[in-house]
């Protein structure tokens, strides 16, 4: 397999970004595909813009973003520095709702602004396409693209994780696995600090609709995890299979035999488990204890540093 590492929020290794524009030159041809990119682009720019709400401006300022991005689209596109340009001065024609120009004006003030805060959106960086984070190089099997966060702060990892996971369910909906078992595998390790059970976050809205959706296209789900309990709990009641590994807390043993009860097993060894050993539980199947081989040949003793990650990230 081909292993790639991206570091967004960080250039030195292989950032990625997020590119609010799709391709329009590639779906000027067809009304339906148009129409399409129109909603995905409007889609990622009304939050931004703040007008995702549904107040009497918030829906004006989203015609006008709307109609303006259509026109853009007509006039041949380009990237989003040119879009903001076009909405400081917005094209007469480009507009049917009065003061048009004044609300485009705002617009193009707030995504300006949301690009100043946020450097991952429409900054410099490998744009965020699942398509390439999937597919291999010619003569290559498969591709496993980690995404390693160490260069986005607490704070904006759910926010990060979102917005790749609708990435990601925008584009196995246009790509089904059809009849293939799968179109790709999504892991998140460390869970519970994504998608925990309190507080809400950024990431669970788009986590829960993976979790309930993903499966019908073909798009498998991992969620690791050393604390079950700090897990919300809709994911964990997804999953159809569960994987249970070595468990010393009291409370997080007492949290994973409730979770093999529901599925029908015990998990009743799970404080002395061996290394590589799991109970497999999952609907209709009952409980076994398995033991898998070590699936890598190297087992560093720690994690890789930020710099390790960066040197191999840049290779």
């Amino acid at each position: 397999a081909e292993v790639v590492i991206w570091t967004p929020g960080r250039s030195r290794g292989r950032p990625l970004s997020f590119q609010p524009l799709p391709d329009f030159a590639a779906v000027l041809d067809d009304r339906d595909e148009l129409d399409s990119a129109l909603g995905l682009a409007v889609a990622a720019l009304a939050p931004r813009a703040n007008v995702d709400g549904d107040t009497a401006k918030a829906r004006k300022g989203k015609a006008v973003l709307r109609q303006a991005l259509e026109h853009f689209a007509r006039s041949g596109g380009g990237g989003f520095a040119a879009f903001l340009g076009m909405l400081a001065a917005l094209p007469f024609e480009a507009g049917r709702i009065d003061r048009a120009d004044i609300i485009a004006a705002e617009l193009g003030q707030l995504l300006t602004a949301a690009t100043i805060n946020d450097p991952l959106f429409a900054g410099d960086g490998e744009p965020v396409d699942p398509a390439r984070l999937l597919t291999p190089s010619a003569g290559r099997r498969a591709r496993v693209s980690v995404i390693s966060l160490v260069g986005l702060n607490e704070d904006a990892r759910p926010g990060f994780v979102s917005r790749l996971q609708m990435a990601l369910f925008s584009w196995i909906k246009r790509n089904p696995a059809g009849d293939r078992p799968l179109t790709g595998l999504y892991v998140m390790d460390e869970a519970q600090a994504l998608v925990p059970a309190t507080p809400k976050t950024e990431a669970l809205a788009s986590t829960l609709t993976l979790a309930s959706q993903a499966r019908k296209y073909g798009l498998g789900l991992v969620f690791a995890t050393q604390a079950p309990r700090g897990l919300h709990n809709q994911i964990a009641g997804n999953a159809t299979t569960q994987f249970i590994g070595r468990m010393n807390s009291p409370t997080q043993i007492s949290v994973v035999q409730t979770l093999a009860r529901s599925r029908g097993g015990r998990a009743d060894r799970v404080g002395r488990l061996e290394t590589g050993q799991f109970y497999a539980v999952s609907d209709g199947v009952p409980e076994v204890l398995i033991r898998t081989p070590q699936c890598l040949t190297h087992h560093p003793p720690a994690p890789l540093t930020e710099e390790e990650i960066l040197h191999r990230a840049s290779r």
